[in-house]
């Protein structure tokens, strides 16, 4: 009897415990009619071998145009659409160039992409009169595994991204993902290393940890009770058809 009381206290604070595991961003002190500001600088990724580039100049000068945008198609609301991206982009070399027509060589490896627009911008101006030079990263890929509603490859229309928005791209985190156990797995020059990320921690938001980096992995771990709360409906059963049991067992004592 006395392990049948404590199973059944286990159910009853079941959800109180479940309920803490789901929640993004908690802070039990937290007063709800006050605003928190949270300062944090994205962290600047610096172009690498392989990387591809979307390069665009524009001029007055309608023939200009036509030259360094042939090929170019766009969507309805001016981005270049993605089956275009590999096609018309600037793939960096091993020795860390871009070659542009007119332009000639442009050393990017290593260069934020602030940085390298503005190199572009330069080059631009010493060969053409009145252009705008713009330049992109388009090769952004973050990859998702674990518990999140989808997984696999996402690209991401941006230079930065942080790991909460990345996460809302996946899907979210389903209902066994273990918010407080998230793996980043982040390749470098000298390898990969990694590192975890606790979704429910506010000082995340100031954290150098709360933007992700072109191709990162995000690998959302289960909650250690996933095969419990997946099975939650048969335990359920069982100790509702094990307490009507009792039940009866005892009536019929007091009967007798």
């Amino acid at each position: 009897m006395k392990n049948i009381l404590l199973l059944l206290l286990t159910v009853l604070l079941l959800p109180s415990c479940i309920s803490k595991s789901i929640k993004y961003i908690q802070d039990k002190n937290e007063v709800f009619e006050q605003i928190y500001e949270y300062e944090n600088i994205p962290t600047d990724y610096k172009i690498q071998k392989q990387d591809i580039l979307y390069v665009k100049i524009t001029s007055t000068n309608k023939e200009i145009n036509e030259y360094f945008n042939i090929g170019r198609t766009s969507t309805g609301t001016g981005n270049i659409q993605n089956s275009n991206f590999y096609l018309d982009g600037f793939t960096v070399s091993d020795s860390g160039y871009i070659q542009v027509p007119v332009l000639g060589d442009l050393k990017v490896e290593g260069l934020t992409v602030k940085d390298a627009n503005k190199l572009l911008q330069e080059k631009t101006d010493q060969h053409l009169n009145n252009a705008i030079a713009n330049l992109k990263l388009v090769s952004f890929y973050l990859d998702f595994l674990g518990e999140v509603n989808k997984q696999g490859r996402i690209t991401v229309m941006q230079d930065n991204i942080n790991i909460l928005d990345a996460i809302a791209l996946a899907g979210g985190i389903n209902d066994y993902g273990d918010k407080r156990n998230v793996l980043i797995v982040r390749k470098t020059e000298n390898g990969t290393k990694t590192f975890r990320v606790d979704l429910t921690k506010r000082k995340l938001l100031n954290s150098d940890k709360f933007y992700l980096l072109p191709y990162d992995m995000v690998i959302v771990e289960p909650v250690p009770n996933k095969t419990f709360r997946l099975n939650i409906s048969d335990y359920t059963l069982i100790l509702s058809t094990l307490t009507s049991t009792i039940t009866m067992v005892l009536l019929i004592l007091n009967l007798k």
